[in-house]
């Protein structure tokens, strides 16, 4: 194998058990073959055969001390390393594998897989350098040798753990392949040679104490270096030699893209910062220096490094260790010789180096090797030491504004000699590696963490869910909150208030409790300004010390403050960033709780925002108050679907009423989507043969809002419009509120799918509005989408039950206008009518305000076909009415009178478009409209005197009926055949027919039509529609596209 590595064939490698004792195990044989890897059997590997002492006793350990103590099960693996001089470790971040390093000549490289609470060797390999720092990433394995030089390795993790090979696309060789291949190497450089060293500064030393992959990042610079991003799969490292830090791309090239000087004395440590921003490097050595570094500045990438003064108060005796937060960017944890480990808050570095927490141990006697972070937890932190110990911290931001430190774990990692030399966690596992070769897991369960939990909720079961989150067993918590929240939803009291609302803290602090927190942004904070470097000017005077001690407290004390206030945000419950998507996946009631609870938070705040718009329309930030609902309009919609009863059909309206004045279609959206999700609910519990849980009857105030002003609202016009006729006049029924809304009932239980296509139309007709443009083009629009509307409401009360519902609603599908019971709606569409000189549509639509209510029975009250049924009983009507009498009836009269007096001037002076469009309005008119029906008007009407110029003003009286209308199609259509005659008589030719029947046609078809039309709705139209018909004959002749044969051959 190359650069030292050998591969499966070489007989250097040794893949068996040796006669010391050491175990290795391995995927494959002797002989390079594969082989199943068993089950270690510990008591025989050290059984009497092991022949001393040692062995017995660590047998004896093995059986007494790795069982499960206080909570926290260890498991131990002793490396087949024969040197005992392990050095490092790396944990692979997507598999159950982790990577050991030696500074033996021989053996000094092994795989070991953690799986199911065990710990198995699955291969060993000898380098050709002895190996002091190691970093996974994916199938890269990168390694610090003592030869001034980094070596890059390619890991078929696959095949280590017993599967096909990863490698096999891109290897030649597959599956025959070696385990671990050698694909770079990289010389670090130094500023100056490390051979000599200066006086009692350190041994020279050319060993790489630290390689580390970046992590995936993503910036902002276009320049070469730093890259605008990383990706996961990127092979840029650093690697330390003495004081400088190399940063390389394994990609580009053999040369460092990067060479930092940061200390005089070599560093023992650089970590990547894994957050954003993710160019953040930490550096700290045996000169005690923590340095920050920016690698996205050029030339001088030191951020801050402590001032004299405050590196007295640090490890001047040497920092072995430093670790970043996996979920707090700017906190950084340091392991020293001092015997401590110490957590520091970047933002408040400059703060004379004041940590803010400091964990060690009464019994600790040794120096902190390494630290880590873990990750599942972002109070907890584990450390390594000379004594041989591993220990596990919590820390605890407490109700007095201090930090105090947890012992939750102490274990012994480390056999009769050495210290540990590493520590690690993944998952909720952790690893620590000592020098002579012991490996540990330690699992640490709820038992030993349970005492850390915070509490902040009061009762035994809700404690329960935070001690089951804190522990991470969400399963367990998340059953334990849904029973709670059907618990809150069947609770409350006599006061009348939401049995939700009366929980409402304890729904919040589970709502904090059992969410993932959002991830701190690279925006949020900053480092402080950068201090000068090691050997500051001392101070100058006594007065001025005293000045800069009192500043120094104060920011200290903001240092403490910060970290406090964050921790014990971070602390309860889960960190940000918390994999909770991947735990819910595994465990199907997570999301069911995650789900009771976004759904009680958010009725609760939708109420809480429904109060406080009584008195502000703005929250606390100065945002709308509609808009936070407006906003959330898709989660509402959601909710209200899966469980409408928990919002109230009275809460949801306040919501929409506080949106419609402020952005109408998103009210009218909010809304109709409330009224779906009742149908819904409602259908299915029919469907199952359950009562209905909510029904669409609930929803009448809703519907009143939706389509306010509806047809059954007073009028708010003062204008006196009330008909004159006697005959035809009848009291108009005026609805308080209460009775315009049980009128809406009415409607929705007749048909609820009809009234909510109502909601619907009125989207559609503001949209259409607000698209604005030509005034003819909007009022055309407005009438088709009318139409479309009458189409669809057509369709859903084409049932059996048409006739109830047409009685009970008034709902005639021929007629747009009486298809919803918005007002508002009805005027538009009955304006866009007379804009685009529709009259006869207008007459036609109309006419059911004018119609008498059908003969109640004296016991009917307020039923189907009583008068309160009919649209003409109420205030729009006296409107339309007006409307139709003082400018429909005189408009289409005056077209009529036009066309009639042209014919008699000039019989063929009109286009056959005129006539075709007088002629279809009169018989829509005469077939559609009950002429009977006539209700008579006052109107001033002004005319000026041409001689004097002075207005005269007088009372007119105007009718909504028309007479005369069979005469004039009489006369009308005969004038048109007239035409056509015309057309054809002075030419023989075919083109001349095929031109008259271009033009009969369409009036032909048109007419046809709407005598079937009129027949099929109204038999006892039966009558009128003879004279329609008889005309249809004669203008079948001219209809038809072919001459008489004689005619054709006349004219040839």
């Amino acid at each position: 194998m190359a650069a030292g590595i050998y591969d499966s064939r070489s007989a250097r490698q040794s893949l068996g058990s040796t006669g010391s004792g050491s175990r290795r195990h391995s995927l494959l044989s002797a002989d390079g073959h594969s082989r199943a890897s068993t089950q270690y059997d510990y008591a025989t590997a050290w059984g009497q055969s092991g022949g001393d002492k040692l062995s017995r006793w660590r047998r004896a350990y093995i059986a007494s001390d790795t069982g499960d103590a206080e909570g926290v099960q260890s498991s131990l693996l002793a490396l087949p390393d024969d040197s005992r001089f392990t050095t490092c470790m790396a944990i692979s971040e997507d598999q159950p594998l982790l990577a050991v390093g030696s500074g033996s000549y021989d053996t000094n490289m092994f795989f070991v897989q953690s799986l199911d609470g065990q710990l198995d060797v699955k291969a060993s390999f000898a380098s050709k350098f002895p190996i002091y720092s190691l970093a996974f990433k994916s199938n890269l394995l990168m390694a610090g040798t003592d030869r001034n030089t980094s070596v890059l390795y390619k890991v078929d993790r696959a095949r280590l753990l017993g599967f096909a090979s990863e490698n096999a696309i891109d290897d030649t060789q597959g599956e025959d392949g070696p385990l671990v291949r050698c694909v770079g190497t990289y010389k670090n450089k130094a500023v100056k040679s490390i051979d000599i060293a200066a006086p009692g500064s350190h041994v020279p030393t050319k060993r790489v104490a630290c390689v580390e992959f970046a992590p995936a990042f993503s910036g902002s610079t276009s320049s070469p270096w730093p890259p605008s991003s990383v990706g996961a799969n990127s092979e840029m490292f650093l690697s330390c030699l003495g004081g400088v830090i190399n940063v390389w791309d394994a990609t580009r090239n053999q040369q460092a893209l990067r060479v930092e000087k940061v200390s005089g004395q070599p560093l023992e440590r650089a970590a990547w910062s894994p957050n954003a921003p993710a160019t953040l490097v930490a550096a700290a050595g045996v000169d005690g220096t923590v340095s920050i570094l920016d690698l996205r500045r050029r030339g001088k990438a030191v951020t801050w490094r402590p001032q004299q003064q405050q590196q007295q108060q640090l490890d001047a005796i040497g920092v072995n260790d430093v670790a970043w937060s996996p979920f707090m960017p700017y906190w950084l944890a340091t392991g020293s010789e001092s015997g401590e480990a110490r957590v520091w808050d970047l933002r408040y570095a400059a703060a004379d180096g004041a940590c803010v927490a400091t964990l060690g141990h009464p019994t600790n006697y040794g120096a902190v090797r390494s630290v880590a972070w873990s990750e599942t937890h972002a109070d907890q932190l584990s450390t390594g030491t000379s004594d041989r110990a591993w220990r596990l911290y919590a820390l605890h931001a407490d109700s007095d504004d201090t930090t105090r430190t947890m012992l939750l774990a102490d274990k012994r990692a480390a056999e009769d000699i050495g210290s540990v030399a590493a520590v690690g966690a993944r998952g909720s596992s952790f690893y620590s590696l000592s020098s002579c070769g012991d490996l540990y897991m330690h699992q640490v369960g709820p038992q030993a963490l349970k005492h850390a939990a915070v509490h902040r909720m009061q009762g035994a079961e809700l404690e329960h869910v935070e001690k089951a989150v804190y522990t991470r067993d969400l399963q367990g918590a998340a059953e334990a909150v849904v029973g709670l929240v059907q618990q809150f939803k069947a609770g409350g009291d006599a006061s009348g208030e939401h049995p939700i609302m009366q929980q409402a803290e304890s729904i919040q602090r589970l709502c904090d409790l059992f969410k993932a927190k959002p991830r701190v942004g690279a925006s949020a904070w900053t480092l402080p300004p950068a201090a000068i470097a090691l050997g500051g000017e001392s101070l100058a005077d006594s007065t001025e010390d005293t000045a800069r001690t009192e500043e120094s407290k104060d920011a200290q004390a903001a240092a403490a403050r910060g970290f406090h206030g964050d921790l014990a945000h971070v602390a309860y419950g889960l960190p940000p960033g918390y994999p909770l998507e991947a735990t819910a996946s595994r465990h199907p009631v997570v999301w069911q709780a995650l789900e009771q609870l976004n759904m009680a938070n958010l009725r609760i705040r939708l109420e809480r925002v429904v109060k406080q718009a009584e008195s502000s329309d703005v929250d606390a930030k100065g945002q709308p108050l509609w808009k936070a609902i407006a906003e959330r309009e898709r989660q509402l919609m959601q909710y209200v679907k899966a469980e409408p009863a928990l919002f109230g059909a009275k809460l949801l309206r306040a919501a929409v009423k506080l949106v419609l004045p402020h952005d109408c279609i998103a009210g009218l959206r909010l809304g109709l989507g409330v009224c779906q999700a009742y149908l819904s609910s409602q259908r299915q519990h029919e469907h199952r043969g359950a009562e209905p849980v909510v029904t669409c009857a609930m929803l009448d105030a809703l519907v009143h809002v939706l389509l306010f002003p509806t047809v059954f609202d007073a009028d708010g016009s003062t204008e006196d419009s009330a008909p004159l006729a006697a005959a035809s006049s009848r009291e108009q029924i005026t609805l308080d509120v209460a009775g315009v809304r049980a009128r809406i009932g009415e409607c929705l239980d007749a048909c609820a799918e009809a009234v909510f296509e109502m909601v619907q139309l009125e989207i559609s007709i503001q949209e259409t509005v607000m698209r604005g443009g030509d005034q003819k083009r909007v009022a055309e629009d407005i009438v088709a989408v009318m139409q479309r509307h009458a189409r669809s409401v057509r369709a859903l009360v084409g049932s059996a039950a048409a006739e109830h519902v047409r009685d009970q609603v008034q709902l005639h599908a021929r007629f747009p206008a009486t298809t919803t019971l918005s007002a508002s709606a009805v005027r538009l569409y009955l304006n866009s009518l007379l804009s685009t000189r529709a009259y006869d549509e207008h007459l036609a639509n109309s006419q059911w305000w004018r119609m008498p209510p059908a003969a109640a029975a004296a016991d009917a009250g307020h039923a189907v076909g009583s008068d309160s049924g009919w649209l003409s009983s109420y205030a729009l009507a006296r409107v339309v009415n007006r409307q139709t009498a003082t400018a429909v009836v005189p408009r289409m009269q005056r077209q009529i009178d036009v066309v009639l007096a042209t014919i008699k001037k000039e019989p063929l002076g009109l286009e056959p478009r005129l006539f075709r469009d007088t002629l279809l309005k009169v018989g829509r008119i005469w077939l559609s409209v009950d002429q009977e029906i006539k209700l008579e008007f006052e109107t001033e009407v002004t005319s000026k005197d041409k001689a004097t110029g002075a207005s005269h003003t007088a009372v007119q009286r105007v009718r909504t009926g028309m007479e005369g209308l069979a005469a004039a199609f009489e006369e009308i259509g005969g004038a048109f055949l007239m035409l056509m005659e015309a057309l054809t008589r002075h030419s023989s030719h075919r083109d001349a027919f095929r031109r008259a029947a271009g033009e009969a046609r369409p009036l032909h078809e048109a007419l046809a039509a709407l005598v079937a039309e009129s027949q099929q709705s109204d038999p006892q139209l039966r009558e009128r529609g003879l004279v329609i018909r008889k005309y249809l004959r004669k203008l079948d002749h001219y209809a038809k596209n072919q001459p008489p044969e004689d005619t054709i051959d006349a004219g040839q």
